[in-house]
């Protein structure tokens, strides 16, 4: 299912640990990665009003360096690859690769603290989780530092196996959904359905309203299971009230989820993650892995 993926790496502790998590998404249908490196403006300084050429050349030649090293290592765990080195905005050029490599997802990485405190979610990568119209897995680790040095212990085993999908019902969600749904071909063994209706907007609800509401929920959870058995992925459906976002996260941990799954809406990205939504709290806050599918909303 996700048979070419792109790695876009700037050589980091915490895109190296990412990067000892690609041969195990062979499980998941990988056979083709795709390594880049984006040369940033800022690291190549300036010449007389014009962009230093050899300077330029001599970061390239680097960058290419370490991918080969980095395609070697993969391809003697079996995976095809092929390098790229390009210059620009780091954000838009790993989206505008994607797209032109036709790869099936990009895999990039969230750095953090500890396993306790709130994930760090660099501006590269949420632009483009902003930006990418394919599939992004943000991979999850912590970072341990120790006399001055930085170690990223991995979270990435059997990444895809117990599927959690966080959905509103909306449309948008429909765009998680349709992913997760062929998931069994990249190695799904369960997938966890949930809604959660938001106390804020509920709490001035009278009481045989909410229960219709419960009714009517659990209904359209239980719809979803029967489509999702149809594809042969064996379904749990949870119904819960509270904050959308700590209840997934919740969930997450209590069912050992090993993927959160969910949509992102192309509209409303920028507002929702500037004011601290669900979805940029969900991605920011979960130890597990978090696989964003955009939804571009019909206006």
């Amino acid at each position: 299912m996700f048979e070419r993926i792109l790695f876009p790496t700037d050589f980091s502790a915490y895109a190296n640990a990412v990067f000892a998590c690609l041969p195990e998404l062979k499980s998941a249908g990988t056979r083709h990665v795709h390594l880049l490196a984006v040369i940033a403006t800022s690291q190549v300084p300036l010449g007389h009003l014009a962009l230093n050429e050899d300077s330029l050349a001599r970061v390239k030649w680097s960058m290419e360096e370490h991918l080969h090293i980095a395609a070697m290592a993969l391809e003697g765990q079996g995976l095809s690859t092929s390098t790229q080195v390009v210059y620009g905005n780091p954000a838009r050029e790993i989206v505008r690769v994607a797209v032109e490599e036709r790869v099936d997802m990009i895999v990039m990485g969230a750095q953090g603290q500890s396993a306790f405190q709130e994930i760090l979610l660099g501006n590269t990568a949420f632009d483009v989780l902003r930006l990418s119209p394919i599939p992004v897995l943000i991979q999850k680790f912590e970072v341990v530092r120790e006399l001055g040095k930085v170690e990223c212990r991995r979270v990435c085993g059997d990444t895809f196996r117990r599927v959690l999908h966080p959905t509103d019902f909306s449309e948008c969600s429909e765009a998680a959904f349709n992913v997760v749904k062929r998931l069994r071909a990249a190695g799904t063994e369960e997938v966890i359905v949930l809604h959660v209706q938001d106390e804020r907007v509920m709490r001035r609800r009278p009481p045989e309203q909410l229960e219709q509401f419960d009714r009517e929920d659990m209904a359209r959870l239980e719809h979803m299971a029967r489509d999702l058995a149809l594809y042969h992925l064996p379904a749990r459906v949870f119904l819960r009230h509270g904050m959308p976002f700590r209840e997934a996260l919740q969930v997450a941990e209590q069912e050992d989820a090993t993927l959160i799954a969910l949509s992102v809406c192309g509209r409303s990205l920028v507002d929702e993650m500037l004011v601290g939504g669900t979805f940029e709290k969900i991605v920011r806050l979960s130890r597990r892995p978090v696989l964003a599918v955009r939804c571009e909303m019909r206006t």
